[in-house]
């Protein structure tokens, strides 16, 4: 057991020692096997073990274990709250207990649920039921379930951990319930988990080994608040958000029932996430390979060996979280999403801060993730100046006042996580029940780090006095020389600070096609005399210098000059930049040229960039056979 809960264990008897409810009946260990049905407040006696679990079937009920411990490795249920539809429980209160070994160590039900008609699953709705200062240890299911259509549940100061599937189970269609100051870590690990198991599909046992499962499962779960909590450690991740697609609706008819709402509406805040590979997935299946888990949703992907359904999440906010080397801290793959003012911290550069965008529902229905604001983040992540991404497209995004690294940073395209051929399925293998397969699993290689955003320059201004010239080309390539000098006038005060010493310059020249000139982030760094190269800055002048000696400098470029010259015009900043003995192919047909400087690379969120574009008179570009001007 994990320190944290041995430490949650030793505030029990102190929680335990509070007043009881008034009215509250004792009941003795002559009971502790044998289950407990209340109907009126009860307190337990903590110095035996309760093994057959305590039902709770009326309102105005508060249940004080006092520390005691309730645990079965062979029962359904550890505490059960339940009662038919058509009665509506509340005002229940649990409060000191440690449940342990029980397929869920809490259940909350409301009985017939999966029969409700449309438009009155809430009547009779359950309200102000409140689990708080306990711990749910080892299940071998959920930890804590709470059923379909069931409302008004607040988990409160719990640890959960060790459950053999996900922590916490939110059921399609329970809403208005909220999950707070919980800690919820290392659960997971034995439904579809990574030490494999067997599974047989259309009459073919196979051994596979999965991701796991997470430690709060919101499964067509609405308008739920998820506030303060500690999440580390689950097997796939922390907080998902998706719809059911209707599992097995041919292989356990019995067990199927509609789930006709999505995850749509909750509020995930204040939460802190450590080490998980996933923090916060919206539209968790959305991408996924549903094929073994006979859904009754409609496929929109199919084929022998593929099943995709559309999944549903939208108007989910996620705001002022911590994730703390988290391989993925936010994913969304459904419409108006809010993530804002969270942190990202990290200390390897393959990590991401926010993921927008899904792999099938853009290319196959031509409906790219919409409406997602990203605003307000600040991101740590060790190398990586660029870890907000879209992948597969995005439409009427809002992405602002992002940071990365202390500076503002872009969004831009980045790479598909990893994907698996079945959901929950990372390897599979033809199987004998009679001899599964030994060894350790199979080991899956981690993300690498993604390129920088491609240099661009969205917020900047025009260049003006500006100049470029190419020689020698008429020459072979690889002696041509480049001259591109100008200036532009940033948003002043700079902020932050002009410092090409720290974060180099980008420079991106194309012809009137698009075709590259010359695209290249001259990087920063101090002047290394050993290498004949590098940044100097001039303080008193206000000046930065570069200087590439090598016989390969990046992109050509051999010399960079910067000058600072908002003394004289607020933001001013002038710059003069040489190539020599490269390569910066012109066609003279392909006339004019366009060209940017990215004083504050790549993207220049800070309108430290400009671009000339020498397309309107009196701006213009000549050619001879062996040099081409513009001015």
């Amino acid at each position: 057991m994990r320190l944290g809960a041995l430490l949650w264990l030793a505030v029990l008897p102190y929680a335990a020692r509070a007043e009881l409810d008034p009215g509250s009946q004792p009941i003795g260990c002559e009971q502790a096997d044998t289950q407990v049905t209340l109907t009126a407040s009860a307190h337990l006696d903590p110095s035996c073990t309760w093994t057959r679990g305590v039902e709770i079937v009326a309102s105005n009920v508060v249940l004080d274990c006092q520390g005691a411990r309730i645990a079965a490795p062979d029962r359904r249920y550890g505490i059960l709250i339940i009662a038919p539809t058509d009665v509506a429980l509340s005002n229940i209160v649990v409060r000191n207990c440690h449940v342990e070994g029980f397929l869920n160590n809490l259940h909350i039900e409301r009985e017939g649920f999966m029969e409700l008609a449309e438009g009155v699953e809430y009547e009779h709705a359950f309200s102000n039921i409140v689990i708080e200062d306990g711990t749910f240890v080892n299940s071998r299911g959920v930890g804590i379930f709470v059923d379909g259509y069931v409302t008004g549940v607040t988990l409160r100061r719990l640890h959960v951990e060790g459950s053999g599937s996900a922590g916490i189970y939110l059921e399609a269609g329970s809403r208005d319930n909220v999950v707070e100051h919980c800690t919820i870590v290392n659960n997971g690990y034995r439904e579809n988990g990574p030490d494999g198991q067997l599974f047989e599909f259309s009459g073919i046992t196979v051994w596979f080994w999965g991701t796991g499962r997470e430690g709060l499962a919101i499964d067509g779960s609405r308008d739920n608040r998820i506030a303060d909590n500690h999440f580390e450690g689950n097997s796939a991740g922390a907080i998902f958000l998706y719809k059911n697609c209707g599992e097995f609706v041919n292989v356990r008819p019995n067990r199927w029932w509609h789930r006709r709402y999505g995850a749509d509406g909750n509020v995930i805040e204040r939460n802190t996430i450590v080490g998980e590979d996933n923090g916060v997935w919206v539209a968790s299946r959305m991408g996924e390979n549903t094929l073994p888990m006979d859904c009754s949703d409609p496929a929109y992907v199919s084929g022998p060996l593929d099943r995709v359904v559309l999944d549903y999440a939208r108007d989910n906010v996620v705001r002022d979280n911590v994730f703390q080397n988290v391989g993925y801290g936010v994913r969304v793959e459904d419409d108006r999403t809010v993530v804002a003012d969270n942190e990202f911290t990290g200390d390897d550069p393959a990590q991401q801060a926010v993921v927008v965008g899904t792999r099938f529902r853009t290319p196959v229905l031509g409906l790219p993730v919409s409406g997602t604001t990203v605003t307000g983040n600040r991101a740590s992540i060790a190398e990586n100046g660029n870890p907000y991404r879209w992948i597969h497209g995005h439409v009427d995004t809002v992405f602002a006042d992002n940071e990365a690294l202390g500076r503002p940073a872009g969004f831009c395209e980045g790479e598909q996580p990893r994907t698996n051929q079945f959901i929950f399925v990372v390897a599979f293998e033809l199987a004998d029940p009679e001899n599964p397969p030994t060894g350790p699993p199979p080991v899956i290689p981690p993300p690498e780090p993604l390129p920088p955003c491609p240099l661009s320059c969205a917020s900047g201004g025009p260049l003006t006095r500006t100049r470029i010239a190419v020689r020698r080309l008429a020459t072979p390539p690889g002696d041509e020389g480049l001259l591109f000098k100008g200036q532009v006038t940033a948003p002043f005060p700079l902020a932050p600070p002009l410092d090409p010493l720290a974060v180099g310059i980008g420079v991106r020249i194309a012809d009137a096609a698009g075709v590259p000139v010359l695209d290249v982030h001259v990087p920063g760094g101090a002047y290394d005399a050993t290498t004949g190269a590098g940044w100097r800055a001039v303080p008193a002048r206000r000046s930065w210098i570069y200087r590439n000696d090598g016989m390969a400098p990046p992109g050509g470029i051999a010399a960079i000059v910067v000058k600072d010259r908002s003394s004289h015009v607020p933001g001013l900043v002038r710059f003069k930049i040489t190539g020599r003995r490269g390569t910066f192919p012109v066609e003279p047909s392909a006339l004019p040229l366009e060209a940017i400087v990215i004083l504050d690379p790549p993207t220049a969120e800070t309108g430290q960039c400009g671009r000339a574009t020498f397309a309107t008179p009196p701006a213009r570009c000549t050619a001879t056979a062996n040099t081409v001007r513009c001015r």
